[in-house]
């Protein structure tokens, strides 16, 4: 996600990861060893985790400008792929 989020930024890709029932010092650890640049919201008792409806982790959300939520998948992904990255572009260019 990183790599995809550093590519893809300028033209309006967000990502926010959520660090679900994990401890503020354990998760800054995290994110420092993984020098992860974009936001992560602490999630401490699972609200947005159950708001959302989340059944595995990883689970991503994919959301339009407007917020809609056009796709999530489960587990893990290889982002970075070639397939996901045009994907992605395909989406930005979306209205």
């Amino acid at each position: 996600m990183l790599k995809l989020y550093n590519e893809f930024k300028e033209k309006g890709f967000v990502v926010i990861g959520i660090a679900v029932r994990e401890g503020k010092e354990r998760v800054k650890k995290y994110i420092k060893k993984q020098k992860m640049t974009f936001p992560v919201l602490l999630d401490v008792h699972g609200d947005v985790e159950k708001k959302y409806g989340v059944r595995a982790h990883p689970e991503h959300f994919l959301l339009n400008r407007d917020g809609t939520l056009i796709g999530k998948t489960l587990g893990p992904r290889n982002w970075a792929s070639a397939k996901n990255r045009n994907l992605i572009r395909v989406l930005l260019e979306q209205n």
